[in-house]
């Protein structure tokens, strides 16, 4: 991991001072087609998928496909497909839901020792299969530095040693409002959920509804949280696993 933190000091402080935009195209010149974007489909995904869009831009696009995921999920994947000509791809995991059960005897996501797997298996390892098999060296993602404590040190270049490269926060600086202003402005689809108190989506057999006042992660995983404790991140990036 060390080897790849070499050389990040010049990119970042250009980077810092580059708006979102700019950060885009940054990184599809220096790492051509080998630059992807990992889509949630939610707010910030919209975004950057918009952004790439007006770049004229036609590189992957990456949608891990749990089979947990809300249909309105599906919806807003198929809707920016459709409006931005997007070169979309679907991962899947190896087993189907159904097959995952069986081979566990239960519902891994059901149980805190559980959920790590269930995540792993079904989000992360299809995300590196495909970034190892063709050689993707950038992966693009909608992390901002003021989520929550986690991500507040984050820079906008960060290795990621899974597949030896490099993970790019485009909106690492932005804000909420500036992210609502954005897709007003740009008339931008956003997820259906968003406007239901769902301010972070994931499977939905993990996430439910916020109350107001509650963190806007509260709802990942709720059914696993004792006294406030419990997962808060999947792990597929890699900056939320603790690596960084």
């Amino acid at each position: 991991m060390e080897a790849l933190r070499i050389g990040l000091e010049e990119p970042n402080a250009y980077l810092k001072a580059s708006d979102a935009r700019d950060r885009i195209a940054w990184a599809l010149e220096q790492y051509g087609e080998n630059a992807v974007v990992l889509a949630s489909m939610q707010k910030t995904s919209s975004v950057i998928l918009h952004m790439l869009h007006e770049l004229g831009a036609t590189n992957e696009i990456l949608f891990v496909d749990t089979g947990f995921h809300f249909h309105e999920t599906l919806q807003a994947r198929d809707e920016l497909m459709r409006q931005y000509g997007l070169n979309l791809h679907t991962l899947y995991p190896e087993l189907t839901p159904a097959q995952q059960e069986e081979r566990y005897e239960l519902k891994l996501y059901n149980y805190l020792d559980g959920q790590p797997d269930c995540c792993r298996m079904r989000k992360e390892e299809p995300f590196l299969k495909h970034m190892r098999d063709n050689d993707r060296k950038l992966v693009m993602l909608g992390l901002r530095s003021e989520e929550d404590d986690k991500r507040r040190n984050l820079r906008a270049l960060e290795p990621d040693p899974r597949f030896a490269g490099h993970a790019l926060h485009p909106l690492i600086d932005w804000s909420d409002d500036q992210v609502e202003a954005y897709i007003r402005e740009h008339d931008v689809p956003v997820h259906a959920l968003h406007r239901q108190n769902y301010p972070s989506i994931g499977c939905q057999v993990c996430t439910t509804p916020v109350t107001a006042g509650e963190d806007p992660r509260a709802g990942r995983w709720r059914h696993l949280r004792e006294n406030g404790e419990g997962p808060k991140y999947c792990g597929l990036n890699f900056s939320d696993g603790g690596g960084i």
